[in-house]
């Protein structure tokens, strides 16, 4: 298999391995997390440019997927939730940049076939 293949089975191999995950909006909210480790609701739905109700959905599935803990408590007698990166979170988002910085290499790294 030529380089274009071994790029594109690399790429679907990383989409297939972690469904949930590589959802474009999900890896935004673990990548966000990965480096400020917590945020508030309000500070990821306005950072990722999200909906309320999508921000909701996405946060409760990475909850479910054990990847990110929720919790709410008061911040100045107001009701806050708070988006928390789990250590296995933190893992996941860690081997998904190695996968992908892997990807972006043989892509750097190969020389583009021009036409004349």
């Amino acid at each position: 298999m030529g380089l274009d293949g071994d790029l594109l089975s690399a790429l679907v191999g990383l989409m297939e391995e972690d469904r949930e995950t590589m959802v474009p909006t999900r890896l935004s909210i673990l990548v966000y997390l990965y480096f400020t480790q917590h945020a508030t609701f309000p500070v990821l739905q306005k950072k990722l440019s999200l909906t309320s109700g999508n921000l909701a959905s996405h946060l409760r599935k990475l909850e479910e997927l054990g990847l990110v803990r929720i919790s709410k408590r008061f911040v100045d007698l107001k009701p806050t939730t708070f988006a928390v990166l789990t250590r296995d979170g933190a893992e996941r988002v860690r081997e998904q940049m190695v996968r992908m910085r892997e990807i972006v290499t043989m892509v750097v790294e190969k020389e583009p076939e021009l036409e004349k």
